[in-house]
C-alpha cells in the first residue's frame, strides 16, 4: 500500500475505532447510543478492530521489512563497489565479504533457508537476508514467500 494512502487511513482508522470503542464501552455504563445491546457490542467490536488495523497499518508503513532490506542491500553493494572498484565486475570474494559485513551492520544475517536464495546465492540477493529482530524476521520471511 502507498505511504501517502497509509498516512491518510491509519489516523482515521484510529479517530473512528476509537470513537466506536468508546461508544460500546458506554453501553456497559447504561448510557445507550444504538437501540439494541448487540449493536454496541458490535461497536465495541469493530472499534477495537478499527483500533488494532490502525496500529498494524501504522507499524508496516514505519518498518520497511522486505523493501528496506532491499535498499539497505542497494546501499551496501554501492558502498562496496565503491571502496573496492578494481573488483567490481569480477567474480569477487571481496566484495562479497565486504557486502555480508555491511548488511550484518544494518541488522541482517546471511542465510540459504529461503528457496529463491538457494536457487542464486550470492551477496546481492536480497532473499539470503533475514532481520536478527524476531517481529521483522517473521514479517519479511511472509513478504518473502508471497513473493
Amino acid at each position: 500500500m502507498d505511504g501517502g494512502l497509509i498516512t491518510f487511513l491509519a489516523p482515521l482508522s484510529l479517530l473512528l475505532g476509537a470513537g466506536l470503542f468508546v461508544i460500546g464501552l458506554f453501553s456497559f455504563l447504561d448510557m445507550h447510543f444504538f437501540k439494541s445491546r448487540s449493536a454496541e457490542r458490535a461497536a465495541l467490536a469493530g472499534g477495537l478492530a478499527l483500533i488494532l488495523l490502525a496500529e498494524l497499518l501504522l507499524a508496516a508503513n514505519g518498518m520497511r521489512f522486505l523493501n528496506g532490506q532491499r535498499s539497505d542491500l542497494l546501499e551496501c553493494r554501492l558502498e562496496a563497489e565503491t571502496e573496492l572498484p578494481n573488483e567490481r565486475h569480477k567474480s569477487s570474494t571481496a566484495i562479497h565479504a565486504r557486502i555480508l559485513r555491511c548488511m550484518e551492520g544494518f541488522g541482517y544475517e546471511w542465510t540459504t533457508a529461503q528457496r529463491r536464495c538457494r536457487e542464486e546465492p550470492i551477496s546481492t540477493n536480497p532473499f539470503c537476508y533475514l532481520p536478527k529482530r524476531l517481529f521483522d524476521r517473521a514479517v519479511t520471511k511472509l513478504q518473502m514467500m508471497a513473493e
